[in-house]
């Protein structure tokens, strides 16, 4: 006899249907303001004068095209994992997060410049992988780019001649060689530690993919694997 079936509330219908929702828009060809109204208005089913506000209020904050873009890109990825988790979502959650991108260095890297995707997380005893998302499952691109969140902070603590450290591109070639290595299978750690001396480690965490959805063609798209730097361990 199969097992009865949780009936789903009104709050499950809105997470599905928004998870959705976001997953197509960011699948879109729209403008990347569309793209950010599109993506509140979902959140909290405005529209019209007030939602005109709030994008006005962001085109200021952000000025520069090329930032609202990678915001709007993190603000699609965060919405994701928040309908994902059965999150409401207030206004001071997308305001912390705007903060955030406008004021922290880590933001202000070579990162969330394309449509950003959330790996499937499974846990495991190593403390889990990520695998590559439904959307991105036929992914046929070649190409395959490594990218470093918090960089900076890396390079400076891998940056002395006069330890016995090994230098931080030294490190970065290990991790990418790795990388690389689990594109074939599609499946990343979570945690990656790479030897920068005898008895210890860099560790790095997996973060999120990026594509640029925007080459028609879908050999020639670039794959970009984003790890967060985040300590070492000895």
């Amino acid at each position: 006899m199969e097992e009865d079936k949780k009936p789903q509330t009104m709050n499950d219908q809105f997470f599905e249907v928004t998870l959705q929702k976001i997953r197509e828009i960011r699948r879109s060809k729209r403008s990347i303001t569309q793209k950010l109204g599109d993506t509140l208005n979902h959140l909290f089913l405005v529209k019209g004068e007030e939602l005109a506000k709030w994008l006005n209020k962001y085109q200021k904050m952000l000025g520069q095209p090329e930032y609202m873009e990678r915001f709007t890109n993190l603000l699609m990825l965060h919405a994701e994992v928040w309908m994902q988790h059965r999150k409401l979502v207030s206004m001071s959650d997308i305001e912390q997060l705007s903060e955030e991108f406008s004021t922290g260095e880590s933001y202000k890297q070579d990162i969330y410049n394309f449509p950003s995707f959330q790996g499937d997380f499974e846990e495991d005893e190593d403390g889990g992988q990520s695998s590559l998302p439904e959307e991105l499952k036929d992914f046929k691109g070649s190409s395959m780019v490594l990218k470093i969140e918090d960089i900076d902070r890396f390079m400076d603590t891998f940056c002395s001649r006069d330890t016995y450290y090994r230098r931080a591109y030294a490190i970065l070639a290990e991790l990418d060689k790795q990388v690389l290595e689990c594109v074939e299978d599609g499946v990343f750690p979570e945690w990656t530690l790479i030897p920068y001396k005898d008895d210890g480690d860099a560790i790095f965490q997996f973060s999120h993919f990026e594509v640029d959805l925007r080459e028609p063609d879908e050999k020639y798209r670039t794959l970009y694997v984003v790890y967060r730097y985040d300590t070492t361990v000895s």
